[in-house]
């Protein structure tokens, strides 16, 4: 009776004579210890129940077909300078990082943590890691009844075919995050590397910021170019900081010096002609983000989701005398890049060509330039100022107050030209609010007793908590917009 063969027998341990020509083999055991070595077929167990010998065999074990496998590739090794977080000086660092209190964030990232499901989605799969890290809730079905966000769903920016084939610029990402969250944008640029340094320890001590880079990997050495990853720590005594890369096909979590880190900010992007940079994402649920990509889907004249406000004003408006002027494109998918376009360019480019000499010249060129959608935009805020307040006469108060000031009349006339009306209407008072936050930059070709009457207008809103409360947003999220989009170099 035959005796069973050693579990870690292989085909280099097989003795020859277990093949000896007056052995009988049983075929399920020779299968079983050649079975690490090669897939048997039926021509070599039959061979092998004859008797033949193992050199009569050998020829006939056919090798695994790796064909298919030419030209890819299982994973990359870390540059040197790199330090893998799963490696005994990386677990060090690590711990000596936690006792610091500079790895807050890492927790709740690590928690929502899945690789980029394509090669080219690093920046949507870094966005969609932060946002479940921040437990954000997407108001958008996954999978089966379950919410929660995915590379694949953030498409607000960018045409799904053109990410696949390219991924997102820098630009296209602060875009895509603004839909989504609060973000503060820093290209490197613009910055030092202490303000990088400062920002790393500040976002790495809390849970309710997270901060993600986007740099070259040329510059860390290693392969590729372009890539957006979170930061999951800092260690304070060595300035290094833990990246977690989301091609987790391609390379581990690793430290890196964050003065090395600050440089892979630097290189030209060859897609914009500017450097990268990083972001710094929050949440804040009492000021929740507006998506353009949801005001696209509502009508041009559709007033805010606030059932008292449109009880009290419709949105079925007499149509705008200013519509039949050049403005743009509807068609044009519109997003936050493009509209801090209209702010740092559009419009002061049409302030100096046309030179506007009364303030309702002014109105009209400034109102035909802005999206209509815009004005969803400021309802939206205005509702969630409302809604934050508790109290039912915040809307009341709000539109009654800006249609006292001096500017309401003259934006009402430049709307509805031939029509008036006792009742404060949205769309001019949004308008109006807009006009009176919108920054000086908008008007600085503009005759200085046009800017004097401006400046006037303006400081009337004193007297009025609320409307100044709006007015002040407005002029913060404007110039925060042109900021983060409106930089020299290549156009956005």
């Amino acid at each position: 009776m035959l005796k069973r063969l050693p579990r870690k027998l292989s085909k280099l341990h097989l003795h020859h004579n277990l093949y000896a020509p007056n052995c009988v083999v049983n075929r399920a055991l020779v299968y079983h210890s050649v079975r690490n070595v090669s897939q048997t077929t039926s021509v070599e167990s039959e061979a092998l129940a004859k008797g033949d010998s193992t050199a009569n065999v050998k020829h006939l074990i056919r090798k695994p077909d790796t064909s298919e496998l030419q030209n890819t590739f299982y994973q990359r090794k870390l540059p040197e300078q790199l330090i893998k977080i799963s490696s005994p000086h990386g677990k060090q660092l690590f711990r000596e990082a936690m006792d610091a209190g500079q790895t807050e964030g890492f927790f709740p990232l690590t928690g929502a943590f899945a690789s980029q499901s394509s090669p080219s989605y690093c920046g949507p799969s870094s966005l969609a890691l932060v946002l479940n890290a921040l437990n954000v809730d997407p108001k958008k079905i996954w999978k089966g009844a379950w919410r929660w966000y995915s590379d694949e769903m953030l498409q607000c920016c960018s045409p799904k075919e053109q990410m696949q084939k390219n991924g997102i610029t820098f630009d296209q990402f602060a875009c895509l995050a603004k839909c989504h969250c609060s973000v503060v944008v820093k290209r490197a640029s613009k910055i030092t590397y202490e303000e990088f340094l400062e920002d790393l320890k500040k976002v790495t001590a809390t849970s309710d910021q997270h901060m993600v880079i986007s740099f070259s990997r040329k510059t860390l050495g290693q392969t590729g170019d372009g890539h957006f990853s979170p930061i999951g720590g800092f260690h304070p005594d060595t300035n290094m900081a833990l990246v977690l890369d989301t091609a987790r096909f391609k390379y581990p979590s690793y430290w890196c010096s964050a003065k090395v880190l600050f440089e892979s900010l630097m290189p030209i992007d060859k897609e914009t002609g500017l450097s990268r940079g990083y972001f710094i994402l929050s949440y804040d649920d009492l000021n929740p983000p507006v998506s353009l990509c949801h005001s696209q889907s509502q009508t041009a004249t559709a007033t805010p989701p606030l059932t008292k406000l449109e009880r009290t004003f419709p949105s079925d408006s007499p149509p705008s005398a200013c519509t039949s002027a050049p403005s743009i494109n509807t068609n044009t998918k519109l997003n936050w890049s493009a509209l801090a376009k209209v702010f740092c360019q559009k419009i002061p480019e049409d302030m100096w060509v046309e030179k506007p000499q009364t303030l309702k010249e002014v109105v009209n060129l400034v109102l035909r330039n802005i999206p209509r959608e815009y004005s969803n935009i400021i309802g939206q805020r205005v509702t969630s100022s409302s809604m934050a307040t508790a109290t039912d006469t915040y809307i009341d108060v709000l539109f009654k107050d800006t249609s006292a000031s001096p500017l309401y009349p003259i934006v009402h006339q430049a709307i509805y030209p031939s029509s008036t009306s006792e009742k404060p209407d949205s769309h001019a008072v949004f308008a109006t609010l807009f006009l009176l936050g919108s920054p000086r930059m908008l008007y600085t070709s503009l005759p200085r007793d046009l800017q004097k009457l401006f400046d006037h207008y303006r400081s009337t809103v004193s007297s009025m908590p609320l409307v100044k409360r709006e007015v002040d947003r407005i002029s913060i999220e404007i110039i925060e917009l042109t900021k983060s989009f409106c930089t020299c170099g290549k156009p956005i």
